[in-house]
């Protein structure tokens, strides 16, 4: 018994301290702060406090295999293959971390296992058999190391090992217990980018004694309770007679490739529409984004809606005047459920193209939209929503990357750096909104062949921006910050009777429902009572404009992004990622516009 158990330990100490380097790697590399010794130390510490605590799981799996097999060859090699997957998890989550500033999480894995992964995530064969490669060297080398070297860890190294983890395990969550509690944002940041670490904290006990600062506390948090959406009795004009709505959509649509050159076919039908030059999104990813061009309210209320099956306002609109629903999207509505939390009054719904590829969906979804225009009667309204995937997922035969070169042929994302030259990864990108924009070229020719623009609304957008390593911080797509590059996008509002001609000043997503609404759809009812929005119309500033999610959220200040990461604590930086200090936060003004986030949840 007492050699099993050595054994065990033994095991369980090698790969402690082999997770617990990848840790002290990965961590430094991520936290993205200037290190001094304190933080090394606490960098450490953590570490290897933590790495403990994960080895466990694998050590007490594979205990009982040691009474089955006389020899540890077998239990080790068990152990070991346990080990390298965990490892293979915290190096996957480096990479996602590393450009998108949060861990795996069950939003990622519902993405990942969902009935849309394949749509989601395109990966090209070389990159599945580099990292293929990867995880069987990793297995390899911790096969050899844990099944080979064990027998060499002595009585003495497991018991000074024993009181070296119990010390970094006290003097880390002590660390961060001071830390947390004085707003070290340093430590604060080393923290975060440590996969599923939770240290201590004492911020009531230090409260009591009188030590912290309400106000920044009180800050962190936003209202909760039962939705009151809408505020007030909705009364309609109806007497009016409505448009057709189509909403064009394109995923991930970075603001520098609308040009003439990179997207002929929008800058010609650009000469229609009113140009909003400097809109931009509610959220760096699709499905916030998405959410708010139709409630017109932060994302932060998506789970309110979906748990309470509460329809926009706007969708209650177009049930209520027949409008004829269609949609057509390169990417299911499945994931994220945009067929259950926003269109769920229309259960008919298309929520798949068919397609291998996001080049055959996007076409096919092109040519649904084209059949049902040459095929309906227009006896009612319809509202038609096109979403393209193309420039989010860079999935092209190579046959027609033959725009802008030098292009790589796939994204490979592993090969992404601060230091790398972004033009092959954005010529790729550029290709993509290229094609992008001559199936949209095919939609708009079409619309204008039945005569439809005398009666429609045409909306064309994207639902976020995507990033090359614009703010020289090493982020590339979306997700990964509040910028203007990650949250900005193209804004073409088309309505027969508005002028064209370009907007300079500041409109978001929150604006696109209401306008419709109020102007269109005969809503009376000041915007208050159902969004955040204004009237497109409207030039008044868009000042604290939230974006983001209810845990990783911003506000837009000016030139400031004020953002809460995940861990519930506020960083400031400038519109380029630069960090500010901590007191150029005005925690007054700040905790009132976070209350204000919960302004359509019912008072207590």
């Amino acid at each position: 018994m007492k050699e099993k158990f050595l054994k065990t330990v033994s095991c369980y100490f090698l790969a402690a301290g082999i997770l617990a380097m990848i840790f002290i790697i990965t961590t430094i590399m991520n936290c993205g702060v200037k290190l001094n010794f304190s933080s090394c130390f606490y960098i450490v510490a953590s570490s290897v406090c933590h790495a403990a605590v994960v080895m466990l799981i694998p050590s007490i799996i594979t205990f009982p295999l040691r009474f089955l097999f006389k020899q540890s060859v077998v239990p080790n090699t068990i152990f070991a293959v346990l080990v390298a997957l965990v490892q293979i998890v915290v190096i996957i989550d480096y990479f996602v971390f590393a450009f998108y500033r949060y861990h795996i999480n069950g939003f990622v894995w519902g993405l990942l296992t969902g009935p849309a992964a394949s749509q989601i995530f395109v990966f090209d064969i070389w990159v599945v058999l580099k990292c293929v490669v990867g995880a069987i060297f990793i297995i390899a080398a911790n096969i050899f190391i844990i099944v080979k070297l064990n027998k060499f860890l002595s009585n003495k190294t497991l018991k000074y090992s024993a009181y070296t983890v119990l010390f970094f395990t006290l003097t880390a969550n002590c660390q961060h217990a001071y830390g947390a509690f004085t707003l070290n944002y340093s430590l604060i940041r080393c923290t975060e980018a440590i996969p599923y670490y939770y240290p201590i904290r004492s911020n009531n006990l230090l409260s009591k004694l009188g030590f912290v600062d309400e106000q920044k506390i009180q800050a962190a948090r936003a209202g909760s309770g039962d939705l009151n959406y809408p505020k007030s009795e909705l009364n309609w004009n109806d007497s009016i007679t409505p448009p057709n709505i189509i909403f064009i959509m394109i995923d991930a649509w970075n603001r520098r490739t609308f040009n003439e050159d990179n997207t002929p076919c929008l800058n010609d039908f650009s000469k229609k529409c009113v140009y909003y030059s400097d809109h931009v999104s509610a959220s760096n990813g699709t499905q916030g984004s998405v959410f708010t061009i139709f409630t017109s309210l932060p994302s932060y209320y998506w789970q309110d809606f979906e748990m309470n099956t509460i329809s926009p306002v706007f969708v209650d609109r177009l049930k209520m005047l027949d409008y004829d629903v269609k949609t057509f999207t390169g990417a299911t509505l499945r994931s994220p459920a945009f067929n259950s939390v926003l269109l769920h009054q229309f259960p008919d719904i298309k929520t798949d193209t068919e397609g291998q590829t996001v080049y055959d969906r996007d076409c096919n979804l092109t040519s649904g939209f084209i059949n049902f225009l040459d095929s309906a009667s227009f006896d009612k309204p319809f509202f038609a929503w096109l979403f393209y995937d193309l420039a989010h997922s860079y999935e092209m035969p190579k046959e027609r990357l033959w725009k802008y070169r030098p292009t790589w042929e796939f994204a490979d994302y592993t090969l992404l750096s601060a230091d790398m030259d972004p033009e092959p990864y954005f010529n790729l990108y550029r290709n993509a909104v290229y094609q992008a924009d001559s199936l949209v070229g095919i939609v708009l020719n079409k619309i204008q062949e039945k005569d439809l623009l005398k009666n429609s609304i045409i909306v064309i957008c994207g639902d976020h921006g995507q990033e090359f390593n614009d703010n020289k911080k090493n982020f590339w797509g979306h997700n990964g910050n509040f910028s203007d590059v990650q949250i900005g996008t193209n804004l073409l509002w088309y309505s027969p009777d508005s002028e064209p001609k370009t907007v300079k000043y500041r409109t978001s997503h929150y604006d696109i429902s209401p306008t419709i609404l109020k102007k269109y759809l005969g809503l009376q009812n000041p915007i208050d009572d159902f969004g955040n929005g204004k009237m497109l119309t409207d030039s008044t500033l868009r000042d604290w404009l939230l974006v983001g999610s209810r845990d990783n959220f911003a506000f837009l200040h000016k030139n400031h992004i004020y953002e809460k990461r995940p861990s519930g604590y506020f960083f400031a930086t400038d519109a380029h990622l630069n960090e500010l200090p901590q007191d150029s936060i005005d925690y007054n003004v700040l905790n009132d516009k976070i209350r204000e986030i919960g302004s359509f949840y019912k008072e207590n």
